[in-house]
């Protein structure tokens, strides 16, 4: 067997034997080898017996990890050599293996081969920075799924980005205190790339402040880090509810040529509360409908029913359908009915609009009709100062221009040429 012993006189002969798991070195309880020396970090390192040597992970400490005197972030430990954890230091030291030389070694199990082999399980990526945390949660969901849920596991950002791109990933689960890129941020790039993926936030970091940013960036649960073996039961039923409350009844696939209002009625009539994502190459707006009820809307600039009737009256683009979350404002009010129908009448005014707007008018040139020469009597009824050939441009009453030369009784009588 291989043991890590404390060789500093405070603690001298501490010990922890060790096996193919991971283990947590730090001054709190919840470490598998506690050490409780002041100068120890609550969760100090982490460290695996892999064959004969000893994988060492500094939990980002106060006072660092030391391999032979050097800080470490990660490093390997060989039998004989000296680990220091803040003022504490351990040596590694190994023991003969059994008779038999299967010391630390588990048995085949050819059922579980033929299970993996063909039985689809669900995926699960787990992220978080202690290796440790992840064998132990990851063991227990295996067990309480029946070996249903096939865990991948990530100790960084980076490594979780790429398990995603190289898996069809059902549910991760991540923490929020992880070095480089937190889980926050994680949290914000998986929902922008991967969408589809269900989010829960596992963290012993829980606030109100990081429940409120969490759930705003697309995380369905946001739970607390257990601490005993029930808290482990009761956090993968919260979560195997996620994989049960999506397979309820009900068929999923793809609709091509939609229009937008025909899934706004769809989700109207179930009274669903939804955020429907809309974009094309021009515009990115949202509806938000809750309970049945469209409460508003934003479409580049705009909100509110501006926004809705611009986002209804593009003829192409994408849908998204994302979990509900309250909207800053609530800008619009009335039946999803009336909002439609008033949509589709803003929609085809302005279709009037650019008709008429697009139209020519063509207009007949004018045509002079023949002047005659005003006679001496017609001369004589002009105003003063107005000579013949003058356009009145001013507006006159009706008989106002016609003069009178001569009436008829069954006789022709002329008169003096006055207006009448």
């Amino acid at each position: 067997m291989t043991r890590l012993v404390v060789i500093s006189r405070a603690l001298a002969g501490l010990s922890y034997e060790l096996d193919k798991h991971w283990v947590t070195i730090g001054r709190a309880a919840t470490n598998q080898f506690q050490i409780l020396e002041a100068s120890v970090s609550g969760q100090h390192c982490e460290v695996l017996l892999r064959d004969e040597e000893l994988v060492v992970r500094d939990m980002r400490s106060t006072n660092g990890t030391f391999i032979k005197g050097v800080m470490i972030t990660e490093g390997l430990l060989k039998p004989g050599e000296t680990l220091r954890v803040g003022e504490i230091e351990l040596r590694l030291e190994a023991t003969a293996p059994g008779p038999d030389g299967s010391a630390n070694k588990e048995p085949a199990d050819p059922s579980r081969k033929e299970e993996t082999k063909f039985t689809k399980k669900q995926q699960v990526l787990l992220v978080d920075d202690s290796m440790a945390f992840l064998e132990t949660i990851g063991e227990m969901f295996a067990v309480l799924s029946d070996n249903k849920w096939e865990i991948h596991k990530a100790a960084t950002a980076d490594k979780a980005l790429v398990i995603l791109q190289q898996h069809q990933i059902e549910l991760a689960v991540l923490d929020i205190n992880m070095p480089m890129l937190d889980g926050v941020q994680l949290l914000s790039v998986i929902q922008r790339r991967h969408p589809d993926v269900k989010k829960v936030i596992l963290t012993a970091q829980a606030s109100d402040s990081h429940r409120a940013n969490c759930l705003a960036n697309g995380a369905e649960l946001f739970l607390e880090k257990p601490v005993t073996p029930d808290g482990i039961v009761s956090v993968f039923n919260l979560l195997n509810d996620l994989f049960v409350w999506s397979q309820r009844e009900g068929f999923s696939g793809t609709l091509r040529q939609v229009g937008l209002t025909d899934v706004i009625q769809i989700e109207c009539l179930r009274r669903s509360s939804c955020i429907l994502e809309v974009h094309n190459p021009d515009t990115f707006g949202a509806i938000y409908i809750e309970s049945g009820a469209i409460v508003h809307a934003t479409a580049a600039k705009l909100t509110g029913k501006q926004a809705l009737y611009r986002l209804l009256s593009m003829s192409n683009g994408e849908f998204r359908l994302q979990p509900f979350k309250s909207p800053p404002l609530r800008t619009i009010e009335g039946s999803w009915e009336y909002l439609l129908m008033e949509a589709a009448r803003v929609s085809d005014e302005a279709k009037g609009i650019q008709a008429s707007e697009d139209t020519v008018l063509l207009r007949k040139a004018e045509t002079k009709s023949p002047q005659l020469a005003p006679t001496d009597s017609a001369l004589s009824a002009l105003p003063s100062g107005t000579t013949p050939g003058e356009e009145d441009t001013g507006y006159k009453e009706l008989g106002e221009d016609i003069v009178i030369i001569s009436t008829y009784d069954g006789n022709w009588h002329p008169v003096d040429g006055s207006k009448r």
